[in-house]
């Protein structure tokens, strides 16, 4: 926390994301400092922005990859939208120089048979449409994680929500991936 030579990145997310997180600090070893803030507050809580300044107002990022979207059930598409809105502008007053990464929300699987998708899937599919008509408007590029375990149901652990091993070792490889683009655009623009 205390380090500067090296770009910080935050991962913002849930458990899927606390589950990938040390895969994606693996691949940024030398080559940027990683920190996360993992909740099970959907990004339509009132105070989930409040958690989120807490950390931006004391540590400054080179790039933000951010997800939410497993959680809130009980919060409307509309308020979604509010949220991740109210979100974005936690980003531009106490980040605006990082760059920013939003990720997919993952699909949920049938715990009695994960080759089945699960029955919130519907609605992790129109929350991904709501954030992704946001991302794009503003520029912000997308981490595709629902389109990279959509057809590996293998990947998924037995409560149909959370990822095995391999899973969790392909988002993390493709979170890092993407990180590393960001962070390339970036270092490439300032020279």
């Amino acid at each position: 926390a205390d380090k500067e030579d090296l770009p910080r990145v935050l991962l913002i997310g849930d458990s899927i994301t606390r589950g990938y997180f040390s895969e994606v600090e693996k691949h940024l070893t030398g080559k940027a400092y990683c920190a996360r803030l993992t909740t099970s507050k959907c990004v339509s809580d009132p105070y989930f922005p409040d958690e989120v300044q807490l950390l931006l107002k004391q540590y400054k990022f080179g790039v933000i990859h951010f997800n939410n979207g497993l959680h809130g059930w009980g919060y409307t598409e509309d308020q979604y939208r509010d949220g991740m809105l109210r979100l974005l502008d936690c980003f531009k007053a106490h980040a605006s120089e990082a760059n920013l990464i939003w990720a997919t929300t993952t699909p949920t699987r049938n715990r009695d048979d994960l080759q089945q998708i699960g029955e919130r899937t519907e609605r992790v599919k129109v929350r991904n449409q709501i954030a992704a008509e946001i991302m794009r408007n503003i520029g912000v590029p997308t981490d595709d994680l629902y389109g990279l375990v959509e057809q590996h149901p293998d990947w998924h652990s037995s409560d149909g929500v959370h990822f095995n091993g391999k899973g969790k070792e392909a988002q993390g490889a493709a979170v890092a991936e993407s990180v590393l683009e960001c962070l390339g655009a970036t270092s490439d623009s300032s020279e």
